[in-house]
């Protein structure tokens, strides 16, 4: 049957050894695992007794041979509680100690234990006013952070790569889909999703001159998650149809058994590398009714839902302002008719210096993006509306 839900789990790593692997008799990945705590030893042994060296007489009491443990194997906490930050990538954690920890979901890690501190304290401190779609789901049945990635929203996030704290060898800031980033980190060691970027005949030729190929592109090309991370694949009712270590992956016997079970909308990503479409978002453009400007014919406009709010601006500084300055006055000076020999980067600055976009008479910040402003600003149903006008004497932009 088809998979329809792909689940990873996040295992607590350290003072912990495997004693016991239970394998299938024909299938290699692993079902079970049976850890100890290691660093602990077993002493003060010498007064058990094997079993037929007891005797049958009960009516004298019995005296505890041992009153208190020599030693003592403490088991590992369980996360009791968690927190989804509103960047919809990193997780808060309190465990049955009361110890509070820091989740980094895309690289499938732990990035901080923070220690016995104020878990609502800790929330607001890191709370962003950005918004991000819903990627992922997470629950704490097992005791560890699973995350269960399903088709209807695995792609439903979009971020630009600056905003996720990564580079581009080419200085760009490509938009990246957290979910599918995470798909192809967890299946970067599956041979089938591996990529040569040479052309065929640049392939035949080093065949052909003996050379070793060694340009094959794996994974994301940002980051890895751990090799250890468990993955689960599994039906929407919750069977699980195959289950393994990111690692063993590309092993032959997972990789054949992967390529009956991963679904195909896992196999777009991984293997074809066709990346979903952005997210679009319809929003109406007007003049706010401070600035004295006729109210524009109301078009709906449709841009990316990450589109931020100094584009909108930049927008309204080229097409609609400085149309407007060019049909009022025929003898006005280069240097007063911005956006004739500027550079991209001059009209960005320009416009931040003379257009301020509103939403509800709230004065939008220009790093905001639309989404962000849809959700913390407008928040109701029905088309976004912003407004603009210009700064003083110049053109402010009100959403």
């Amino acid at each position: 049957k088809k998979a329809h839900i792909f689940h990873l789990n996040f295992t607590r790593r350290g003072n912990q050894r495997c004693i016991a692997v239970h394998r299938s008799r024909e299938l290699t990945h692993i079902c079970l695992y049976l850890f100890i705590c290691q660093s602990q030893s077993l002493k003060g042994m010498q007064n058990f007794r094997a079993s037929g060296d007891y005797d049958n007489d009960c009516s004298a009491p019995l005296t505890a041979l041992c009153t208190q443990p020599e030693q003592v194997i403490k088991g590992g906490t369980n996360i009791v509680q968690c927190h989804i930050l509103n960047d919809k990538r990193h997780i808060l954690t309190k465990d049955s100690n009361n110890s509070v920890a820091f989740w980094d979901v895309l690289k499938a890690c732990k990035g901080e234990d923070l220690g016995k501190v104020d878990f609502d304290e800790e929330i607001k401190k890191r709370f962003k006013m950005v918004y991000v779609p819903n990627w992922f789901s997470v629950d704490l049945k097992t005791g560890m952070l699973t995350i269960t990635l399903d088709e209807s929203d695995c792609f439903a996030a979009w971020v630009a790569a600056k905003d996720a704290c990564f580079t581009s060898p080419d200085g760009s800031d490509p938009k990246l889909n957290l979910g599918g980033l995470l798909l192809q980190a967890l299946l970067e060691f599956w041979p089938r999703t591996h990529i040569n970027p040479m052309e065929e005949e640049e392939i035949e030729l080093n065949h052909v001159n003996g050379e070793q190929e060694s340009r094959i592109q794996k994974g994301n090309g940002y980051f890895q998650v751990p090799p250890h991370t468990p993955v689960i694949f599994g039906e929407a009712g919750g069977r699980t149809l195959f289950r393994l270590l990111c690692r063993d992956s590309g092993g032959e016997t997972e990789s054949t058994l992967l390529n009956e079970t991963v679904p195909q909308w896992v196999i777009d990503i991984t293997v074809d590398k066709n990346m979903p479409k952005f997210n679009k978002l319809p929003f109406y453009l007007q003049p706010h009714s401070s600035s004295g400007a006729k109210t524009l014919k109301k078009d709906r406009l449709s841009a990316s839902d990450m589109l931020q709010v100094r584009k909108v601006m930049e927008h309204v500084y080229e097409k609609i302002i400085n149309l407007d300055t060019e049909s009022q006055t025929t003898s006005s000076s280069a240097n007063d008719k911005p956006g004739e020999q500027e550079k991209e980067e001059d009209v960005a600055v320009m416009a931040e210096e003379k257009i301020e976009l509103m939403c509800l008479d709230q004065l939008l910040d220009p790093n905001m993006d639309l989404r962000t402003v849809k959700h913390f600003i407008w928040k109701s149903g029905g088309d976004l509306t912003v407004h603009y006008r210009q700064k003083t004497s110049d053109l402010h932009l009100i959403c």
